[in-house]
């Protein structure tokens, strides 16, 4: 007897003013979900805290990057009929297009201190959505990918 693969039944991400429930629609999505998982623990700006202003500028810059390769996932996603996963990855989309906004607003030096607070909630509602895609669809979660997320009371 030939045992089957489990398939994801489904997937539910909570962000704040979002809710999304999916189930991914097939192997496809999973290896997307999986290498979005593994790109993400080599992220600079998920996986360490910033301290000064060149740490900060070093983690705009792996957002940017970041946001490159969740664009080139989306492009994957659009071409699975509803894919479910592509709501996740617009979900990030947005909040890092819009810390990026911010970044461009203020200067490092001079607002060092509200950029890095923009940063913690980026990087925290990310974290949040990542481990939730690890937790409810049974992918194994990295441990330097959720080393440095910060426990919600």
């Amino acid at each position: 007897m030939k045992f089957k693969k489990p398939k994801f039944d489904s997937l539910s991400i909570g962000v704040p003013l979002l809710s999304i429930s999916l189930k991914l629609a097939d192997s496809i999505e999973e290896n997307i979900a999986k290498e979005i998982l593994i790109r993400s623990e080599d992220k600079r700006f998920l996986t360490s805290w910033q301290c000064c202003s060149s740490c900060t500028k070093y983690a705009i810059d792996s957002i940017i990057e970041y946001r490159k390769f969740l664009v080139d996932k989306k492009i994957e996603l659009s071409k699975i009929k509803d894919s479910k996963l592509l709501k996740i990855v617009d979900c990030i989309l947005e909040q890092t297009r819009d810390f990026l906004s911010i970044s461009e607003k203020h200067k490092i030096d001079r607002d060092h201190k509200y950029l890095s607070e923009q940063l913690d909630i980026l990087r925290g509602n990310t974290l949040d959505v990542l481990h939730k895609l690890c937790s409810d669809s049974n992918i194994e979660e990295s441990k330097d990918l959720f080393r440095m997320r910060k426990i919600k009371k």
